[in-house]
C-alpha cells in the first residue's frame, strides 16, 4: 500500500527537483491525478514561504513511467500576493506532464458559503467497498487493483459485479479516505487527495451513465482543480461528481469535494478523449 504524502514527495538534488514515481499508483501507467499531485508539490517547493495553492491546471502530454522524474518549475509571474508557476515533469529528457499552479498569500477578503453539500449518510454509517465485496464473495473475493489498495471507498449503495446494468444518471457520490495520509504543515501536500480523486473518478462517473459497459477507454487530456479550504485533518472526503456531456469525441466531467462537517475543499473538472480499444 502506498502513502500519498510519501509517494508524492519532491526533493532537491543540487539544482534539480526530483520525485520517484511509485508503482503503487499504477492505472494504465502512473495515475494522472497522482503525477499531478507531484507537480503541485513541486510548485510548493518554489513558491514563497506562506503561500498556498489556489489552482492547478494540468495538460497530460503523454503517459509517464515509474522511477526518477525531474520536476522543472519556472516562475512566470511573481506578484506581491500571487505567483504563477509553470511545472514540467520530465523523464529521459521528455516532458510527459505540463502544469500551471497559482499560489497565493492572502487571507483576507469576503467569506461566503453558498454551495450546499449533498445529502449523504456519514461515513461511520457505511461499509467500505472492500467490506461489501468480502461479505458477498467470501473466499472467492477478487483482489483489488494495486491503485485501490491505497484508498478506502464507502459507497452510498453497492451492487455485486454480476448485477445487471441499468441506465442511470452519470453521477457519483461516495466517501473516500487515504489511510495514513499525513501532509504535516505542507499546504500543497494537503490538497493532494483532492487532485487524485477529481482526476480519477470522472471516468467511472461517465461509466455509470451507460446502460452497457463501454467498449472504449477515455484517457484524460487535462485536469483543472480550484482549491478552496484545506481539509485540515479530515479523514473522509465526500466526492460529488457528474459527467455532464459526451459528444464529438470528448467526455466532460466535474466534481466537488467536501469534509464531513460540510466544508468545500476543492472543485475541478476534466476533458477525456474517446479512444476505441485496440
Amino acid at each position: 500500500m502506498g502513502l500519498l504524502h510519501v509517494d508524492t514527495q519532491v526533493s532537491r538534488q543540487g539544482d534539480r527537483l526530483v520525485a520517484d514515481v511509485s508503482r503503487d499508483w499504477e492505472v494504465w501507467g502512473p495515475n494522472g491525478g497522482y503525477v499531478s499531485a507531484i507537480a503541485l508539490r513541486a510548485a510548493g517547493l518554489v513558491a514563497p514561504p506562506g503561500h498556498r495553492p489556489a489552482s492547478l491546471s494540468v495538460q497530460y502530454v503523454s503517459v509517464g513511467g515509474f522511477g526518477e522524474t525531474e520536476c522543472r518549475v519556472t516562475p512566470v509571474k511573481q506578484g506581491r500576493s500571487a505567483w504563477l508557476l509553470n511545472v514540467e515533469l520530465i523523464q529521459q529528457e521528455k516532458v510527459f506532464l505540463q502544469a500551471q499552479v497559482w499560489s497565493v498569500a492572502r487571507d483576507d477578503g469576503p467569506e461566503t458559503a453558498e454551495a450546499e453539500m449533498p445529502d449523504a449518510p456519514p461515513p461511520a454509517a457505511l461499509k467500505t467497498f472492500r467490506q461489501h465485496v468480502v461479505e458477498h464473495y467470501g473466499d472467492a473475493a477478487p483482489e483489488p487493483h494495486v491503485f485501490w489498495t491505497n484508498i478506502d471507498v464507502k459507497p452510498l449503495s453497492w451492487q455485486p459485479f454480476e448485477a445487471p446494468r441499468t441506465a442511470r444518471p452519470a453521477t457519483l457520490v461516495e466517501w473516500f479516505n487515504f489511510p495514513g495520509f499525513d501532509p504535516g504543515d505542507d499546504a500543497f501536500a494537503a490538497f493532494a487527495p483532492a487532485v487524485v480523486l477529481i482526476d480519477t473518478l470522472l471516468w467511472p462517473t461517465h461509466h455509470r451513465g451507460r446502460a452497457q459497459a463501454p467498449d472504449y477507454i477515455a484517457p484524460s487530456l487535462d485536469l483543472t482543480v480550484w482549491f478552496h479550504e484545506p481539509p485540515r485533518g479530515a479523514q473522509w472526503l465526500l466526492l460529488d461528481a457528474v459527467s455532464d456531456t459526451a459528444r464529438a469525441g470528448l467526455i466532460h466531467g466535474r466534481g466537488r469535494l467536501w469534509t464531513e462537517d460540510g466544508r468545500l475543499v476543492a472543485t475541478g473538472g476534466s476533458n477525456l478523449i474517446y479512444t476505441p480499444k485496440r
